[in-house]
Order: structure tokens, then sequence, then C-alpha cells
């Protein structure tokens, strides 16, 4: 059932329902995402606002692959921007915030300043070349952390891709700071680490990322991580209001009267 005062029709709820069973039977991120790009060019953009509205009530309630699928569209273009600005501006006026925030893009909270220390010494006489290579295929663990400090995203892009890297240092990539926004984008646009939910929940605290990502992975996180990016100063107040927001859905109204009154 929708938190009440939902504003969501069943019309919606049904088609939302529909389009996650056939998204789930998908095999594979991009399938789904085209997928998901379809069928909501195929409705009007109030319609489609509810059914996404929708689709992040069933993550809410632990299925959150339909909603993956949307972001994904959203990130790989499968979406028109005029496409993308009608459903912005119906999401913004049936009061599904939840929604709009999927389509924002504001700068990091933080602007990253490349650092005036000097450059690794025992890095510095490489060339990129020969940084990826090792990146994608050394197991020294002191290296792939140097390489990882640097933050060179395409150097990053092949660490990712290194078998042997842990879960634990890509959480640790994650939550570096300062930390260049493209090394972050990196994790998020790797499926293999966005997946992790320690991984999304370190992106989504940083302030160095671009807000957009924390926005989009919000309604993936598990709901333990709501509470806390809702009272994170450090974060933009856009992911701060939107935690709150998912957190409210999840949760349901506050106990009382109509207006949440004892």
């Amino acid at each position: 059932m929708p938190p009440r005062g939902r504003p969501t029709s069943p019309e919606a709820r049904d088609r939302a329902r529909t389009l996650a069973v056939r998204l789930r039977a998908l095999d594979g991120g991009d399938a789904r995402a085209l997928a998901a790009a379809r069928a909501l060019v195929a409705l009007e953009a109030g319609e489609a606002a509810e059914v996404v509205a929708a689709l992040v009530d069933l993550a809410a309630q632990g299925d959150p692959v339909p909603v993956v699928a949307v972001v994904r569209a959203l990130d790989r273009g499968a979406v028109l921007y005029e496409q993308r600005a009608a459903l912005y501006e119906a999401a913004a006026a049936r009061g599904l915030p939840e929604v709009a925030a999927l389509l924002l893009a504001p700068a990091p909270r933080i602007a990253w300043e490349p650092p005036s220390d000097k450059p690794d010494p025992r890095l510095a006489r490489l060339t990129l070349g020969h940084k990826k290579a090792m990146a994608r295929s050394h197991g020294d663990p002191d290296l792939l952390a140097r390489l990882a400090a640097e933050g060179e995203p395409v150097v990053v892009r092949e660490l990712l891709r290194n078998p042997r890297l842990t879960e634990d240092f890509a959480v640790r990539l994650a939550a570096r700071r300062p930390c260049r926004p493209e090394t972050l984008r990196c994790l998020y646009e790797d499926r293999r680490w966005r997946a992790r939910p320690r991984v999304a929940a370190a992106l989504a605290h940083n302030p160095y990322a671009e807000t957009e990502i924390a926005l989009k992975l919000l309604p993936a996180l598990a709901a333990r991580d709501l509470p806390r990016l809702a009272e994170d100063g450090a974060v933009h107040a856009l992911v701060r209001a939107a935690a709150a927001r998912l957190l409210e859905l999840r949760e349901g109204p506050p106990r009382g009267g109509e207006d949440g009154e004892p």
C-alpha cells in the first residue's frame, strides 16, 4: 500500500507493477534500461512521473531492480532531454520530489581543487599506459592504493577491473576526500561496484561526488543508510531532503491526526 496522501493513482501503481515484472524478467542492466526508457516515453509525462514514483515505492518495499533500471535509462541518454524536462515538470507539479530528484544534476557539495602536494615519486616516472596496465593486473595492495590516491580517472577505471580488488578497497576509494568527481563517477558507472550497498552508501555520503550521483543512488540504498544521509551536513541539501523524503515513504506518515499532530 502507498503511504497516506501519496499522489499516485491506482492506474499508475498497476502500470508500475506490470513494468516491474517485465523488467525483472530481462537479463542484464542494459536490456532493462532500454525497456524502462521505452515504457516511460510511451506515457504522458504526468503518468510517467507517477509510474516512477510507484517504482520508488517498490524499492522502499525491498525491490530496487525496476527503479535502478529507470535510473540507468536516464543515465544512458535513452530518454531525450525534452522528455526528461517534461518528466521533471510533471513530478514537481504532482508533489513527487523523489522523482524530480532523479532528474537533477547540481554541482558537488564541495568543489575539488588539484592538490598542491608533489606527485608520488614512484608513479611520476611511469607513463599513463604503464599505470593503466599495472592498475588492471597488479596485486600489490600498496601500489594499487597509490594509483587510487593519484585519482586519474582513466587509471581508476582499469583499477576497478582488477580481479584482486576487494570491496573494502572500493569502499575506501568511494569515501576518499578530497577526490575528483570524475574518479567517483568511475565507481558509479561500474556495475560490479555500484551494486554493492557499502560502496553506494559511501558514494552518496561523499561531498565531492556529483550530487546527481547521490540522488540517483538513494532509491536503492538500504533503509539503515537513509537516516544518516538525511542528517549528514557534509552532503548537498538536496541529498538530505531526498533522503528524508524516501525515509518518510518507507516508514509512513507520522502517527496521530491527519496533520501529523498527536
